[in-house]
């Protein structure tokens, strides 16, 4: 028998094909992990070949969620009209409730989850992007039912995260449990704001950028982008960027429309800490890979977060009026954001406009004419980063995580932002490589391997780093009088190379992005 008569006996019926065949209404022969017609496809093959027989593929549940979330978006800037059901696919055949079934605080019965790995969480939780009280964990620790703690969307995201970062037992090691645990966690959050509440949308924010953060740890880009955006999307129309705004108008609209006025200082600290949690990482994602900005500056009311633990009834810490508090910080003038978030966002801040800036002069003025436009903003944006500098010499942070990520997020920035003159100015090529240095120095001050966990945007900061002293050691020739320098430089690669790869085994992002910077580097000792 010919090639061509085997492929046809092989083919299957509509119900075991590839879901893209399927969606295309093709003939599939369900080879893994790719088949035949989603392989000659022009490009090398199709992403979306999946197969449902375990389950539902993922662009279904992308495209279930997307559709429930630009539902309540619509619900949440509608709030008075009248609430329309939405007509889903119900591709689930899993043993947990349908989507539609699912009421907050509903417990999963997947029978594969134990408070032990909800706890297992918390000593990683403040460096993954969790802003809620740490009051949830106390009454999980002291027995208390989770249904009454926390929504199934945030407990299946926290189960999800305690899975991973287990040290012990055979889940962590355990592939498939973990896609369990993420399938329960992508289903329980698409279908977290069906039944809005004020603690219902807090939370299911809180699962957005807790899945974001996953995915983002596991190099899973667009996956993390898509979930960073929701949580931010959610944000922005529960007016969470409004919080204290001085204009009358945005803070009534924020107390009709989904939250009620705050009943306890610490109930408005989770606000305004989600909006800078969520403002933070979705920053430092869009501008690694160079996407455009989803949010204005100038909307941005909301005062700087405090740690969750100094917010209290007689607590004078934030203004009773706030605005343009992101233009201001960027106009240099001062304000009252000390705190480990605070810092966090602004160091966030400064690292996408110093990308976004350096880009404008790369990709539309070119290097030797920039307009006295951009020159006054690199000027401006360069004073701003080196005062922010000044304000966490003696600040005493809450922990060696949070220390390592600010102080290398504002270094990067400087990197960044002179990146474009590298080659044509002493200046800026000096400033780069002090701030390398500056990175190099927190990485042998730090001991990492306590750590157990740092954040994956690390991976991007630390090639970026590295690239200064690629570039330098790309352009040194190997005289006698040259000698030193390459060894210094061979040195100091080294030493991020050796802090990449303590975290490469755990992350996937750290992996991909040491196996880069090892290429880049064998190639300049070549030359």
């Amino acid at each position: 028998m010919d090639q061509e008569t085997i492929s046809r006996k092989r083919q299957l019926n509509k119900g075991k094909a590839c879901f893209n065949c399927r969606r295309r209404k093709v003939k599939c022969d369900a080879k893994k992990p790719i088949c035949t017609p989603c392989g000659r496809f022009i490009g090398g093959g199709l992403q979306d070949c999946e197969y449902t027989e375990t389950g539902p593929a993922q662009s279904q549940i992308l495209q279930e969620q997307i559709a429930i979330l630009e539902s309540r978006i619509q619900e949440l800037e509608q709030p008075k009209a009248t609430r329309k059901s939405i007509g889903l696919q119900n591709p689930y055949t899993a043993s947990r409730p349908g989507i539609s079934d699912v009421a907050p605080g509903e417990a999963a019965s997947t029978g594969r989850k134990s408070f032990s790995q909800a706890l297992a969480f918390f000593p990683y939780a403040r460096q993954v992007g969790f802003f809620l009280s740490p009051q949830l964990f106390e009454a999980l620790s002291r027995g208390i039912a989770p249904s009454d703690v926390a929504s199934l969307a945030l407990l299946d995201t926290i189960y999800l995260w305690g899975a991973h970062l287990s040290r012990s037992g055979t889940v962590h090691t355990s592939s498939t449990h973990q896609d369990g645990f993420l399938s329960d966690a992508l289903r329980s959050t698409a279908a977290g704001l069906l039944h809005a509440s004020p603690n219902t949308i807090l939370h299911t924010i809180q699962a957005e950028l807790l899945l974001a953060q996953y995915f983002f740890h596991n190099s899973r880009i667009l996956e993390g982008k898509y979930h960073a955006s929701a949580a931010l999307s959610i944000s922005l129309s529960s007016g969470l960027h409004k919080i204290r705004s001085a204009d009358v108008r945005d803070s009534v609209r924020l107390v009709m429309d989904s939250f009620s006025p705050a009943a306890t200082a610490l109930e408005e600290g989770e606000r305004i800490n989600a909006f800078w949690a969520v403002f933070a990482v979705n920053n430092c994602w869009l501008a690694a890979d160079g996407s455009p900005a989803d949010i204005a500056y100038t909307v941005v009311d909301t005062p700087w977060p405090l740690d969750i633990g100094e917010y209290s009834e007689d607590s004078c810490t934030l203004p009773l009026q706030s605005r343009g508090t992101i233009a201001n910080f960027l106009a240099n003038f001062p304000d009252r954001g000390a705190s480990t978030p605070a810092l966090h966002a602004k160091a966030a801040i400064l690292f996408e406009q110093a990308s976004r800036l350096a880009a404008r002069y790369t990709e539309n003025v070119g290097l030797r004419a920039p307009t006295a436009m951009l020159s006054a903003e690199f000027s401006m944006l360069d004073g701003v980063i080196e005062a922010f500098k000044t304000t966490l010499t003696p600040f005493e942070f809450d922990g060696p995580q949070s220390r390592l990520l600010i102080h290398t997020l504002v270094h990067v920035a400087t990197i960044q932002l002179h990146n474009p003159f590298f080659f044509t100015s002493d200046i800026s090529c000096t400033r780069s490589r002090a701030a390398a240095m500056a990175v190099v120095t927190l990485v042998r001050q730090t001991n990492l391997r306590d750590l157990g966990y740092v954040n994956a945007i690390m991976g991007t900061l630390w090639t970026a780093a590295c690239q200064v002293f690629i570039t330098e050691l790309s352009r040194t020739q190997y005289g006698p009088s040259e000698r030193r320098d390459i060894r210094q430089l061979g040195e100091v690669i080294e030493t991020l190379l050796s802090a990449m790869s303590v975290f490469s085994g755990g992350c996937r992002m750290i992996e991909l992005q040491l196996a880069t910077a090892q290429q880049k580097y064998a190639a300049a000792k070549r030359r």
